[in-house]
């Protein structure tokens, strides 16, 4: 059935809340032509003629009749619908205006009011929030900025890419960044970003093929950056030339604190920068030169400067080839130096004579607090002078001594040293890939019940304590202390009157039990206080408390009688046929 004209008209129109709410706000600010109502087109089923003229402008505007309508519903009351311009409302001249030109002009206010509202208050129709406001940039922000600007600018001008990483962290107070071969341009560009920056107090670059050259920049940058007091710049290979300019940089006195150039190619005849690098800055406490090549010329000039240094406070030596006169040189300075707390000497060549030396320095050294003397081939022959130097040290508490040619005897002899000494204060041992047995374990737990100090050992694998197999009395025992005495006198070419004579200040010819352990201690015997005791007790036959030239020869007497078969011994099981070698340095030992 076709529908009469007015169903269609009334099917053509839409109802919705909004526009029905807006219908009673377009009353109120009334018709265009002043005239008509929204409530009577309510009545009448249909919009408004006022509404319908305003979603046909909008539409023109490139709204949609939905989004029109929702505009409407909501700047309602901020579009000006031309009320002021009804019939007969005069013009400036004061003629009147027709009703025909009154549409036309409210049309054209409408859509320019629109505009002009939409203009001025900046919100956006479709959004219900307001315009975030962008902050003010702060003092610091502005400074960030101009870092990274710097950064990219100066590496635009060295014909080199930026580092990502590097912009993003130019102002960060730590910059690490190892293990990127950013050359020496990179590091050129990255100085020219830090002379003014205040944010970066350490700067690692550790292994970033920065050369000499990129020492240098980086001794440049800091004669006038104040604020890095850090720099680590290991496996660089810096050379000569780097390791002056940092010498150069120190001597003036500015805040460096710590400085690590370890793997940086440096010869024997650079240690003088180094050197000159401990001597002459009163400001750095950190200093790290190992993995050098470092060798024995060369520690005696870095040795003469620990001697005179008092600020210095962390040394590593270690992977170097220290050892000889440079060993020595090194703990003398240690002997004098008041102010270094951990020492590192670990994987050089100090041996026997430089382990004695450590000791003797540690007798009078109070400030040390940790020695790395791991892998230095350091036997049973110097185990002994250094530890009657630790005995007397009551200021190191962390020792790591592992690595060197130790028999689990030489362990156990250290864990018992410790023990016997009062002034030890000993709270980490390391005896890293040294084999201990069982008896270790148990003299270990019976230290920690009596000593009041937590004592912390580190060591390699642990072998089962067997019984001793039996011994043949006339065999020698080189661990045994009057053996170890006799044997020294015998070295150092001392009769038994030369040793008495040494030892007896009041020409009595017997000595008490303290002449005689000071005296051997002023000899530098390689036995600990607690062996000197074991020696005053067996050579005292009498117990009378004094050991006199009589028992001094007995106890040769029985030290050279088992020489003697001991040679024997080793003279039946050579060769018999003809005298070898061999044979003939025993027959003039026997002799």
């Amino acid at each position: 059935m076709a529908l009469s004209s007015k169903s269609k008209q009334k099917t053509s129109v839409t109802y919705s809340p909004i526009a029905e709410m807006d219908e009673g706000n377009l009353s109120r600010a009334g018709s265009l032509n002043g005239r008509s109502h929204i409530g009577s087109g309510k009545r009448n089923g249909m919009i408004s003629p006022s509404r319908q003229v305003a979603m046909s402008d909008m539409k023109t505007t490139g709204l949609g009749s939905k989004q029109a309508s929702l505009y409407l519903s909501r700047t309602a009351s901020l579009v000006r619908t031309g009320r002021d311009s009804g019939p007969g409302t005069p013009n400036k001249d004061g003629s009147s205006v027709r009703d025909s030109d009154t549409n036309s002009v409210s049309k054209k206010t409408s859509v320019s009011s629109f505009e002009r509202e939409f203009t001025f208050t900046g919100y956006d129709i479709m959004a219900d929030t307001e315009p975030v406001k962008q902050p003010k940039e702060s003092e610091d922000e502005k400074k960030e900025r101009e870092n990274v600007q710097c950064y990219i600018s100066s590496c635009k001008q060295y014909g080199i890419n930026p580092v990502n990483y590097i912009a993003r962290h130019i102002n960060d107070k730590h910059i690490v960044m190892k293990s990127h071969p950013i050359g020496p341009q990179g590091a050129r560009a990255l100085c020219v970003a830090l002379v003014n920056n205040k944010f970066v107090e350490k700067l690692d670059l550790e292994d970033n093929d920065i050369g000499t050259e990129g020492a240098v920049y980086i001794a440049e940058m800091l004669q006038e950056n104040d604020t890095i007091t850090e720099v680590r710049i290991s496996e660089n290979m810096i050379g000569s030339r780097g390791a002056y300019a940092f010498t150069e940089l120190l001597k003036e006195g500015k805040f460096l604190h710590t400085l690590d150039i370890s793997g940086s190619g440096l010869e024997d005849s650079d240690s003088k920068f180094v050197a000159d690098m401990i001597e002459f800055n009163s400001r750095l406490k950190v200093l790290n030169v190992s993995h050098n090549r470092l060798s024995s010329e060369g520690a005696f000039d870095i040795g003469r400067a620990i001697a005179i240094n008092d600020t210095l406070q962390e040394l590593d030596l270690s992977w170097n080839h220290i050892r000889g006169r440079g060993a020595l040189a090194v703990a003398v300075g240690v002997q004098k130096n008041v102010g270094l707390k951990v020492l590192n000497l670990g994987w050089n060549g100090f041996a026997k004579e430089g382990a004695m030396c450590l000791g003797r320095a540690l007798e009078e050294n109070r400030t040390l607090l940790t020695l790395d003397i791991s892998n230095n081939r350091i036997g049973m022959d110097g185990i002994g002078g250094f530890l009657k130097g630790l005995q007397q040290n009551d200021g190191l508490t962390e020792l790591k001594i592992g690595q060197n040619p130790f028999s689990p005897e030489v362990a156990l002899t250290i864990l018992r040293a410790i023990e016997e000494s009062d002034k030890c204060v000993i709270r980490l041992l390391d005896l890293s890939d040294i084999v201990v047995r069982s008896d270790f374990l148990e003299k270990w737990d019976e230290i920690k019940r009596k000593r009041e100090i937590p004592l912390r050992i580190m060591f390699g694998a642990v072998v089962r304590s067997t019984d001793a197999p039996a011994k043949d009395p006339n065999a020698l025992d080189w661990r045994d202390p009057v053996v170890r005495m006799f044997k020294y006198m015998q070295d150092q070419g001392y009769r038994v009157i030369d040793l008495l004579k040494r030892l007896d200040k009041d020409r009595s010819f017997s000595v008490d039990r303290q002449e005689f352990k000071l005296g051997l201690m002023a000899e530098n015997i390689p036995l600990t206080e607690a062996q000197l005791d074991e020696v005053i007790d067996r050579l005292d036959t009498d117990g009378d408390g004094e050991v006199d030239l009589g028992e001094l020869l007995k106890g040769e007497k029985d030290f050279r009688r088992k020489m003697h078969l001991r040679m024997r011994k080793m003279l039946r099981q050579t060769k018999p046929a003809g005298d070898s070698v061999a044979q003939k340095l025993l027959k003039i030992e026997l002799l």
